[in-house]
């Protein structure tokens, strides 16, 4: 077993939930379930939102908008209906056949893949708190409005009858991500809130950390917890004498939280035929680090 390095424990040690008890940017990656069935993906909330993904959609305010999806030659549409409302959906030739493309982005680097809308994957609370929680001054997020330029109709476009077989067909495990501009922040579902569209290829996804489903495939989850919790114990219980010997041993619980994470998503998720889920890391510890959270899952899997 390798040794963490000081970055990589530093990148592991960021919790979920901060001092306040609120979520951080943690609770937005994403383990994605590859079409193979053997592994899952691990994406951090940068990885899809940074320098490597290209930002090919966004509405930031009234004014700065670029609609990617939106039919070229029918500037009144807005949106393909084969995107509207999934979590997670294919994005076919068809739309890239009629995207409106921004500027610096080649119509030859994108390909046809997945969508995954987290504006429609929640994190809410799915279980009762057992301890009693202080109130949190949530910052709420600001809506939308209006667009300066208000067509004079806004429909959603559908698929011609000759491009649906599209929809039938493979794709390839390139992945389209939206994603609100502030995705910790509170919303009313009433309102429409500034967003963007990333995305990354399915060469960057494979050069992302992955977790093995075949590791641990009989082995008992509780167990598994509870050798967890006694080697984080260890850690506010036992003196280590070098930082060495430290970071050995969070290396320890790193590779058991590993396997907790990718067996949680073997057998819930891909064994089940789970397409998309979320889970609010308060729902699953008070202590969230190195503990196999799950946060935001897309099985590409089910669509075989």
């Amino acid at each position: 077993m390798n040794d963490l390095s000081p970055d990589e424990l530093q990148k592991d040690l960021t919790p979920y939930i901060d001092e306040d008890g609120r979520l951080t940017l943690r609770s937005q990656d994403i383990y994605l379930i590859r079409e193979d069935g053997t592994q899952a993906t691990l994406i951090n909330y940068e990885d899809y939102t940074g320098q490597n993904a290209r930002l090919i959609e966004w509405c930031y305010s009234e004014s700065d908008h670029h609609f990617f999806f939106s039919p070229q030659k029918s500037i009144d549409r807005l949106q393909p209906m084969n995107l509207m409302g999934p979590i997670l959906t294919k994005v076919i030739p068809w739309n890239l056949d009629n995207a409106c493309y921004p500027e610096n982005v080649d119509p030859c680097e994108l390909k046809p893949g997945y969508l995954l809308d987290l504006r429609v994957l929640q994190l809410n609370r799915l279980r009762a708190p057992l301890n009693a929680n202080p109130p949190l001054l949530e910052k709420k997020d600001t809506p939308i409005r209006k667009l300066t330029r208000d067509p004079d109709r806004q429909v959603n476009s559908n698929i011609p009858p000759c491009s649906t077989h599209q929809l039938k067909e493979p794709v390839p495990e390139n992945l389209y991500i939206v994603s609100y501009l502030n995705p910790l922040q509170v919303k009313d579902t009433n309102d429409f809130y500034p967003y963007h569209i990333h995305y990354l290829g399915a060469e960057d996804i494979n050069q992302l950390p992955v977790l093995d489903f075949e590791k641990g495939a009989d082995i008992d989850l509780d167990e598994l917890q509870q050798t967890i919790t006694e080697l984080k114990n260890q850690v506010h219980s036992h003196t280590f004498v070098d930082i060495s010997d430290l970071i050995s041993h969070l290396g320890k619980i790193k590779n058991e939280s590993n396997t907790l994470t990718a067996q949680s998503l073997a057998r819930y998720y891909r064994n089940a035929g789970v397409q998309a889920g979320a889970l609010n890391p308060k729902d699953v510890q008070t202590d969230s680090r190195f503990v196999g959270t799950v946060c935001m899952v897309a099985n590409l899997q089910s669509f075989l």
